[in-house]
C-alpha cells in the first residue's frame, strides 16, 4: 500500500483515497455543482508517448480513463450542453466534459474508436492551416525526428555550415539543436513548403524513412475528409485559431478567429457558427475575452488546472490536462474533485507512477 519511495503528497492521496475521502468528494454537493473539463493532446500512433509522456497518451490509456469514468457513475456531457447546465445550477452529477485540442490525425484514428465504444461526446479544438496544406506541423515534428534519430551519433552543424556542434545524443543537446533550427527557420521565414524539404533533409541525415514518417501521419492535422467523417452526434469541432497562434494585436487575433472559422464551415460543409474557443498551448492575455465576445464567442478554455464553477469566467475556464505522467490516483482526486481542494503545487509534484 505504501513505500518509502513514495512522495509525501502521493502518501497523503492514498490515504485520502483509502479513508473514502475520493468517494465521499465526488458525491459531494460541492463536486456536483462543477464541472471537471478533462483536456487530451494526443494519442499515440507509434511511439509518440514515449517521446512526449506529457502530451500524449497511448489509445488503451484513454480506454482506461473511459472504463474509471464508467465505473465511477461521472457523466460524460457534450461541452456545450455542460456549460449550459454549469451556468443553470443544473448539472448531473459527477460532470465531465472531454475536449482535444489541435485535431491531429491521431484524433480521428486512435481516439474516435474509443470515443465510439464508450458513446463519449467530445470537443475538438481544431487547427485549420495544416489541415489544408498536408505537412507535419514542423517545430514538434522536427522535435520528434531528432528524438527517433537520438542514437544515430550524428551532428548536424555541416547542413548550417554551424562552427559549433549540433549533436542530437542526449536530451539537452537535442534541444539546444532543436532550438538552432526554429530560430533559423524564423530568422529565414521558411515557407511551409521549405520546411517539408528541411525535415526531409534531416531525415536522411540520421536516418529515418521520410516518407514511412509521411504516411504514419504522426504529428499531421486531420485531413479535411478526416474532419467531415468525424460522427457529428458525438464530436463538436470547435476554434483553436488558424494557425495555432495567439497575436497580441486585435486585427490579427480576430483574423485566425476568423480564417479559422471560415476553414471549418467549408470542411465540414456547415456555416453555423462556432462559440467554443481553446486558447493555443493554453497560452492567454488578458485582453482576449473582450475580443472574443466582439466575435461572437461564448467560452474559451485554458490548461490552468481545476474545476469550473458557474463562478468562473467563462472565458477563462479551467482544465485538467490528462497525460501518461499522471497516474491513476492523481486521475481519480482530479476527477473526484479531492485535487481542486488541495494547494496547486501539491498537485503538480504528484508522483507520476501508476497505481
Amino acid at each position: 500500500f505504501l513505500t518509502a519511495q513514495m512522495t509525501p503528497k502521493t502518501i497523503f492521496l492514498r490515504v485520502a483515497r483509502s479513508i473514502g475521502l475520493f468517494w465521499l468528494m465526488r458525491r459531494s454537493a460541492w463536486r456536483r455543482a462543477r464541472l471537471l473539463i478533462l483536456c487530451y493532446h494526443g494519442v499515440s500512433m507509434i511511439d509518440e508517448h514515449e517521446w512526449n509522456s506529457e502530451l500524449y497518451i497511448t489509445q488503451e490509456r484513454l480506454r482506461e480513463r473511459l472504463q474509471r469514468l464508467k465505473e465511477g457513475g461521472y457523466t460524460i456531457l457534450p461541452l456545450t450542453d455542460a456549460l449550459k447546465k454549469l451556468q443553470a445550477g443544473a448539472l448531473p452529477p459527477r460532470a465531465i466534459a472531454l475536449t482535444f485540442d489541435d485535431g491531429p490525425c491521431d484524433f480521428a484514428e486512435r481516439a474516435v474508436p474509443v470515443l465510439r465504444e464508450f458513446n463519449a461526446p467530445a470537443t475538438v479544438y481544431l487547427t485549420t492551416y495544416y489541415c489544408e496544406h498536408r505537412f507535419p506541423v514542423f517545430d514538434p515534428a522536427l522535435a520528434y525526428v531528432l528524438w527517433r534519430g537520438r542514437n544515430s551519433g550524428c551532428d548536424l552543424a555541416d547542413l548550417w555550415d554551424d562552427s559549433g556542434p549540433m549533436t542530437i545524443d542526449m536530451p539537452l543537446e537535442r534541444a539546444a539543436t532543436w532550438r538552432k533550427i526554429t530560430d533559423y527557420v524564423r530568422r529565414r521565414k521558411v515557407g511551409a513548403e521549405e520546411k517539408q524539404d528541411l525535415l526531409a533533409k534531416i531525415c536522411a541525415r540520421i536516418g529515418i524513412d521520410f516518407d514511412s514518417f509521411l504516411n504514419f501521419r504522426i504529428l499531421q492535422i486531420m485531413t479535411p475528409q478526416q474532419v467531415r467523417d468525424l460522427p457529428r452526434e458525438l464530436i463538436d469541432v470547435q476554434l483553436h485559431t488558424h494557425r495555432h497562434r495567439t497575436p497580441r494585436v486585435e486585427g490579427a487575433f480576430v483574423r485566425e478567429l476568423q480564417d479559422n472559422q471560415a476553414s471549418i464551415a467549408k470542411m465540414t460543409g456547415v456555416a453555423t457558427q462556432r462559440t467554443h474557443f481553446c486558447y493555443p498551448s493554453g497560452d492567454y492575455s488578458l485582453e482576449f475575452p473582450d475580443w472574443l465576445r466582439q466575435e461572437g464567442i461564448e467560452s474559451a478554455t485554458t490548461c490552468v488546472p481545476g474545476l469550473a464553477s458557474r463562478d468562473d469566467d467563462l472565458f477563462l475556464l479551467p482544465r485538467f490536462v490528462d497525460s501518461m505522467t499522471a497516474s491513476n490516483l492523481s486521475f481519480d482526486a482530479w476527477i473526484s474533485g479531492f485535487a481542486d481542494i488541495l494547494p496547486r503545487r501539491a498537485i503538480h509534484r504528484l508522483n507520476p507512477e501508476r497505481d
